[in-house]
């Protein structure tokens, strides 16, 4: 396909349907904590600070699941409120194995992108919204907004008086 001055704009509204139809700053938060967690132990930093073996390993299995969560949440997003939730689970966690957390940056990145993640609304479509009346308190009319067209207030018919044989006064 080749890129030309009519494609470009076409081109640019379908990736931001697409975009608003996801949440991708969650999504690369997520990511970015978990590529963080995983790459630290690697760049050779000082050994007081991180220390290799078990925990490289336990650093693994949670920076891998949370690069794999960033995933699903531009996939499938749907899942978002499960996968914000395991997302801020499994970066608590890696304050415990992936050596302090991938230094705090990792842990950060990945709870306040799985809280994103989780507070997410998808758009409403056209389908659902309904028609919101606006109460005008001055004459008892409502308005449409979407119109401009004013509704009257519904009609309250009046109750029937109670025939009690007790209410009669005088009555035995």
């Amino acid at each position: 396909m080749l890129l030309t001055a009519a494609t470009v704009p076409a081109l640019r509204r379908r990736l931001s349907c697409w975009r608003r139809r996801r949440p991708v700053l969650a999504a690369l938060l997520v990511a970015a904590g978990g590529a963080e967690m995983m790459v630290l132990p690697f760049l050779g930093t000082p050994t007081a600070i991180l220390q290799p073996g078990v925990a490289e390993a336990a650093g693994l299995g949670v920076s891998l699941p949370l690069l794999l969560i960033g995933v699903v949440l531009l996939r499938f997003p749907q899942l978002h409120s499960i996968a914000g939730v395991a997302a801020v689970s499994l970066a608590v966690l890696a304050l415990l194995t992936c050596n302090i957390g991938g230094l705090l940056l990792g842990t950060g990145l990945g709870v306040v992108g799985g809280c994103l993640a989780f507070a997410w609304l998808p758009p409403r479509s056209p389908a659902d919204t309904t028609t919101d009346l606006t109460a005008d308190t001055t004459t008892g009319t409502t308005a449409d907004p979407t119109t401009g067209t004013t509704v009257p207030p519904p009609r309250r018919e009046p109750r029937p008086a109670a025939t009690s044989e007790a209410a009669a006064p005088g009555s035995r």
